[in-house]
């Protein structure tokens, strides 16, 4: 494999692989609502990761609250706007946009169809809900966000170097240039993990 086509496999292998909605799948089981906030900040144009959205904000291991959840967008550049609706009124919201989830996790609803919705669930990846799914899983809370005056849409990305793996394990450098006929790149890695635990609070009925 020369080094070119192996620095074109390589970019390949984003993360974001819808580029006007990005598929972001969390990494810790309380960090579900970083996750929605870094595919919608992607669905506008900035790329972030959930390594450095760890590093921003240190969650607890119970995930975060609604009213955290608009905190941490706020420094992120989106405005938000809390909202308890009824599944009919779903067509109204601004998408994308946060559901809260069975009262302990957050998703973000797509698009909303006749009978069904699609949904990037940080834990289960996107999904086509039926209504009666819907019914019985969606709290009646929503986030709207969108970008706010402070928000840059640029790249945010923590990246993991193979040449940092490498340099660390005796002879796995020589072993992968022996494959791959070129220099260590630099990948993003991220992999699911269990649904996270979060409460919702801090709410206003819709206007």
């Amino acid at each position: 494999m020369t080094n070119f086509s192996f620095k074109r496999l390589v970019n390949q292998l984003d993360i974001h692989l819808f580029k006007r909605m990005p598929l972001v799948h969390q990494t810790e089981a309380s960090e579900c609502g970083l996750a929605c906030l870094a595919m919608i900040c992607g669905h506008y144009g900035k790329n972030v990761d959930l390594i450095a959205l760890r590093q921003q904000f240190n969650l607890s291991a119970r995930g975060t609250t609604l009213a955290g959840l608009i905190g941490m967008a706020d420094q992120l550049g989106l405005s938000t706007r809390p909202l308890s609706l009824d599944i009919n009124e779903l067509g109204a919201l601004k998408m994308p946009c946060v559901l809260h989830w069975e009262f302990n996790h957050f998703v973000v609803l797509v698009s909303v169809g006749q009978n069904r919705v699609v949904l990037h669930d940080p834990a289960r990846g996107r999904r086509t809900v039926s209504l009666s799914e819907l019914s019985a899983s969606f709290t009646g809370v929503a986030l709207e966000v969108w970008p706010g005056s402070a928000f840059n849409a640029n790249t945010v990305r923590n990246t993991f170097s193979l040449g940092t793996l490498t340099g660390s394990v005796h002879g796995l450098k020589w072993t992968l240039g022996k494959i791959f006929w070129t220099d260590p790149t630099t990948v993003d890695i991220s992999c699911p993990h269990d649904e996270a635990r979060s409460k919702a609070s801090g709410l206003t009925p819709p206007r």
